[in-house]
């Protein structure tokens, strides 16, 4: 059993966009740590796999909502979990890992609109302005709508509090790619109704967890609540991709993204 462990975090990294400019270019600098923690949107449908492959560490790999664009949601799963068998790199959806004295809990989360206290009205609002639901498909003759994403919500959150009641003698990390709080808005989107369909607010759990990592938000985060401390490491979209000429002139959404952040627990 190991005494600590040390984290790298990223998400939010968007390589299907950046390889078809730059192939095979990585915005993340092995730092030492034990284990890559990669919190979604990482690449299309299982292409995460591939760019992690010679990773020199254990990966724990969360997928987002832009791994599933194109595709059916049920079949992406299917698909990241064959191509992530017998590598390094450990897909979790719903599901558990244990190395050394570190729990690891993952999920994509999805969302249960209720931020704003008005589910209907913001699942409307998504359903019209979020490209997930005209990108994503539940099954060959269906979209995935609001009402797929709050199913996965529910099955994730059911699993989540199961596990978090389960006795574990060590830390517990928690990793998703949907937010989890109000304060994983950032003040430039306050108030802003599409606000939940990003975030839900699940402070109700949240202490239950030593470390909860999220992405989807492309916004920098650290905070707490309570004694849990909750981060979000994102790199966002490049701003220039059509103009740079290389990857050294690219100019990120997300400037307070740090390609080398580690933490120890």
């Amino acid at each position: 059993m190991v005494c600590f462990m040390r984290m790298q975090i990223a998400s939010d990294l968007h390589l299907d966009a950046l390889h078809q400019k730059f192939r095979g270019y990585v915005p993340v600098e092995y730092a030492g740590a034990d284990v890559l923690i990669l919190a979604g949107d990482i690449h299309a449908r299982a292409g995460a796999i591939e760019a992690f492959a010679d990773w020199p560490g254990e990966v724990v790999y969360i997928h987002g909502n832009h791994e599933a664009y194109g595709t059916q949601y049920p079949q992406l799963l299917a698909e990241i979990r064959s191509e992530s068998s017998g590598t390094h790199v450990h897909f979790l959806e719903r599901e558990e890992l244990v190395i050394g004295d570190v729990r690891f809990l993952g999920a994509c989360l999805w969302t249960d609109y209720k931020l704003y206290g008005n589910r209907s009205q913001s699942m409307e609002i998504a359903r019209k302005c979020m490209s997930d639901h005209a990108l994503i498909k539940a099954s060959a003759h269906e979209f995935f709508s609001p009402e797929h994403a709050l199913a996965e919500h529910e099955l994730a959150l059911d699993w989540l509090q199961t596990r978090l009641a389960m006795p574990f003698n060590g830390k517990t990390v928690v990793v998703t790619h949907h937010g989890v709080s109000p304060q994983s808005v950032h003040t430039r989107f306050q108030d802003d109704p599409i606000n939940a369909g990003f975030v839900s607010d699940l402070r109700h759990i949240i202490e239950l967890a030593d470390i909860w990592i999220h992405g989807h938000v492309h916004d920098s985060l650290d905070y707490s609540i309570g004694k849990t401390r909750v981060l979000a490491n994102p790199r966002g979209y490049a701003k220039n991709i059509n103009t740079a000429r290389n990857v050294d002139a690219l100019e990120w959404e997300n400037s307070a993204y740090d390609q080398r952040l580690v933490i120890d627990i």
